[in-house]
């Protein structure tokens, strides 16, 4: 089942296109496990007068990849007993590796012609051109997409940082321009339903459906894995139910437990930032950010500032935490719940013994749900009015503007006064001589909303500081370019999860999800 499918809607747009004439460049950027690989190859397998070369990348040596590069363009179309082919092989052979990866794309061309088809070239985990030592890779590359009418690139990597520098340094050059469609949550309609159905046989299931969801982030990969051991220990235990117990049971087999698989990922993406004193530095400083030190002063006060600025660009180049602002925060919630429950007590030395480990462990997740399950029965404007209640004077980054988040001695709401019923509610918020106010819309906003939410503040005293948006639903294009006329924030559900991340995780409405019951 396609967790996105608007994402995959847009691909399938981009290749119609392409055989129309309008040739429009994709990169999929997001971290492992978030389905790249399945969206590209579900988008190329739809029947279309295109020839596709196809070539993921790994690991692996130079003679290995540019082996299965040629043979993935012959096996496209191009004779294989071409003589520039056995140029390439030739190449090969003699270890140029350089030379040989320059006159294998130089086939892509060639085939073309004899296919007399437009090519889409798609390069999974684009980014190991460079750790295979191919000299000039990206130059070479950027070459060709942008001299290259007759050939459509689609890229993926799990690097989203590091690919996003290639992909604006190197290869957008001219008319190489590339699309980047960022692999975040999933739609969350396509993937709860999914869930349902894989635990359609344990009582309870639909219930724990939606925290499962909260604590995973979503991650198709991570409730695979997590369905998939949940579902063998309910045979192994004879459950029928859904409820803590197998909850905890299963979360630590995969995380807590040292031979867990996502416990080995967690403690493989900390042996990516490496060894020394920069290693050292840069994983204190991920611990003190997962333990919630939002700001680099208040990094700096824990673990000291010496060699803290090149300590968290490393943590930046392997995507291990972002800045929005001047705030730091650890995106990926399950990598979070490690570091805090297994990483810091074993590098303050706590007693590691399995028991003691678990039980610390179990207390963090159901100190977790406990907070879900209290944060699932608020409104949203009562869920906007906790988080406005815990902002600390941050300067953060949001909906491509930057701004201070005072604290608020003082907020009340009201509903939107001009608007049909339940429309909006207005929040105002006071602090530090400053005023905040808030629509809090659960349906599609309009320009008449905008409009409306205009109006309202014109007519507050003092005048507020901001005017914020926050949709939990979709936002007309033309209300949102009005909403930037009136210099408004508008928070929609990528803004509101960083908001979360740093100030307190808050799901969805209560009317929206159900709670986990024991």
């Amino acid at each position: 089942m396609n967790f996105r499918p608007e994402l995959a809607k847009r691909l399938d747009q981009c290749l119609d296109a392409f055989q129309d004439g309008f040739r429009h460049n994709v990169a999929l950027i997001g971290p492992p496990g978030a389905g790249k690989t399945f969206q590209i190859e579900t988008a190329l397998r739809a029947p279309r007068p295109l020839v596709t070369v196809a070539c993921p990348l790994y690991r692996e040596s130079c003679r290995s990849f540019l082996t299965r590069f040629v043979g993935a363009i012959t096996a496209a179309g191009l004779r294989s007993d071409a003589a520039p082919v056995q140029h390439v092989h030739n190449l090969i052979s003699r270890r140029q590796h350089a030379e040989a990866f320059t006159k294998a794309l130089d086939l892509i061309p060639l085939l073309a012609a004899e296919q007399r088809q437009p090519v889409v070239l798609a390069l999974d985990e684009f980014l190991y051109l460079e750790e295979l030592g191919l000299a000039h890779a990206f130059h070479e590359l950027g070459k060709r997409v942008m001299t290259w009418p007759h050939t459509l690139f689609l890229l993926s990597s799990s690097s989203p940082f590091c690919a996003k520098a290639i992909l604006r340094e190197r290869l957008q050059l001219l008319f190489g321009h590339f699309e980047i469609l960022t692999l975040d949550t999933p739609e969350p309609g396509a993937t709860q339903l999914w869930v349902r159905h894989q635990l359609a046989g344990l009582e309870g299931a639909q219930d724990g459906v939606a925290f499962l969801l909260h604590w995973l982030g979503g991650s198709p990969w991570y409730l695979t894995a997590f369905i998939q051991r949940l579902r063998e220990l309910a045979t192994l235990r004879g459950a029928r139910q859904l409820n803590e117990p197998l909850f905890f049971e299963t979360a630590w087999d995969l995380l807590g437990h040292p031979s867990g698989s996502l416990h080995q990922w967690c403690g493989a993406r900390i042996g990516a930032v490496g060894q020394g004193r920069t290693g050292t530095k840069a994983a204190e400083a991920l611990l003190a950010i997962a333990d919630g030190a939002r700001t680099l002063t208040e990094i700096a006060r824990r673990i000291g500032r010496a060699g803290l600025t090149t300590a968290l660009q490393t943590l930046i180049s392997h995507d291990l935490v972002q800045r929005q602002g001047a705030c730091w925060f650890v995106p990926d919630p399950v990598f979070r719940s490690w570091l805090t429950t297994v990483l810091s007590p074993q590098r303050q030395g706590m007693a590691n013994d399995p028991a003691t480990c678990r039980a610390r462990f179990e207390r963090h997740l159901s100190g977790a749900w406990m907070h879900w399950l209290h944060t699932v029965e608020l409104s949203s404007s009562e869920q906007i009015v906790h988080l406005l209640s815990r902002f600390q004077d941050d300067t953060i980054s949001l909906d491509s503007k930057t701004g201070r988040l005072p604290r608020f001695d003082r907020i009340h709401t009201q509903p939107d006064p001009q608007g049909p019923a339940a429309a909006a509610t207005y929040l105002v918020a006071d602090g530090l001589g400053k005023r905040w106010c808030c629509a809090v819309h659960e349906a599609r906003i309009d320009e008449a909303a905008v409009a409306r939410f205009e109006n309202f503040c014109r007519s507050q005293a003092p005048k507020p500081s901001r005017k914020i948006i926050v949709a939990r639903g979709p936002v007309d294009d033309n209300a949102r370019l009005l909403a930037k006329a009136h210099h408004m924030w508008v928070w929609q559900p990528e803004e509101l999860r960083v908001l979360m991340e740093l100030y307190g995780q808050l799901p969805e409405p209560a009317h929206a999800v159900a709670a986990i019951r024991a």
